[in-house]
């Protein structure tokens, strides 16, 4: 853990999505000092049709008003500070990597409380 979803709709350039979400992955790691090993990033795109914002249904991503929507799962004994500088990273590190401007990506944070996580064949406790 952590693990950060992001969701889009198709870019309208060419991205190399491997390299974007290992870019993502190692900034990550490197501003918040978790272990590489520790950290997944996926990146989901939105199929035409299926997102909408009011009545509007674009097909790629667009530069304002639908943002990029990021998931960031982390542990619970995080402080304020450490979840601001996580979702700060992450921001920067989407929009460095994607070109995807810092103001149309939208984060939520969610947090697993420890006892409540099942990984690596067993149930968790920080």
């Amino acid at each position: 853990m952590p693990f950060i979803h992001i969701k889009s709709l198709p870019l309208a350039y060419p991205v190399e999505m491997d390299a974007v979400v290992t870019s993502i992955a190692r900034r990550f790691s490197e501003e918040t000092h978790i272990e590489l090993k520790h950290i997944h990033v996926t990146w989901e795109f939105i199929q035409s049709g299926l997102y909408a914002r009011g009545d509007e249904t674009p097909t790629l991503q667009p530069t304002e008003g639908v943002p990029v929507i990021v998931d960031l799962l982390i542990p619970d004994s995080n402080t304020d500070k450490d979840i601001h500088h996580m979702m700060e990273t992450i921001a920067s590190a989407i929009a460095g990597s994607s070109g995807i401007s810092r103001e149309n990506i939208f984060i939520n944070c969610r947090m697993a409380q420890s006892g409540r996580v099942f990984d690596a064949g067993d149930i968790v406790h920080w």
